[in-house]
């Protein structure tokens, strides 16, 4: 009779269980309330109380990156990362750029402190809402670990594919994969 109740709870926590990652057509960049803070975006008209790209370099991490627009709210912060691919049928964004945007998060947090609990992939057709929680921020330091492993051994597998060496920089110099397709 309990693991009847415990199962049927269980089943109703995964309905009602918030996405992390939600797909949407919105292209609002930042939530009400929230004040440019950070661009990396070129523009005339610039605002004393705004970062323009500058590098952000966390020694914790030993990451760095310019995202394209980090707005604030107190002590929170909201990233948003613009795409110029398409999304399409796809239910989730692309890894690399989902990581990218975990990086943002956590370089944000480890130089200025401020908490970031979301933000936001912006692709020409969809958006996704990308939640900064604890699975995605092992992944990208798990992903990081094994990046590092592979510069310092040489050894490593790379996911290659036609898709997601179509647009690499490493394409037709140092990896030969493409070559061979």
């Amino acid at each position: 009779m309990w693991i009847v109740i415990i199962f049927l709870l269980f089943l109703i926590f995964l309905l009602i269980k918030p996405k992390r990652i939600k797909k949407t057509k919105s292209k609002r960049l930042a939530p009400l309330g929230y004040t440019l803070f950070y661009t990396d975006q070129n523009t005339k008209n610039r605002n004393s109380n705004v970062i323009y790209k500058k590098i952000l370099y966390s020694e914790k991490y030993n990451i760095q990156g310019k995202p394209d627009f980090v707005y604030k709210k107190f002590n929170k912060c909201y990233v948003i990362e613009l795409k110029s691919g398409t999304i399409k049928n796809e239910n989730m964004p692309h890894t690399g750029d989902l990581l990218q945007l975990v990086a943002y998060f956590l370089i944000i947090e480890d130089l200025y402190g401020y908490k970031v609990k979301k933000g936001k992939l912006i692709y020409s057709d969809y958006s996704f809402v990308v939640y900064n929680t604890r699975y995605l921020r092992k992944y990208l330091l798990r992903t990081l670990k094994n990046m590092r492993n592979m510069l310092k051994t040489g050894e490593g597998e790379a996911n290659c594919s036609f898709v997601h060496c179509k647009y690499c920089m490493c394409r037709q110099t140092v990896c030969d994969f493409y070559n061979k397709l």
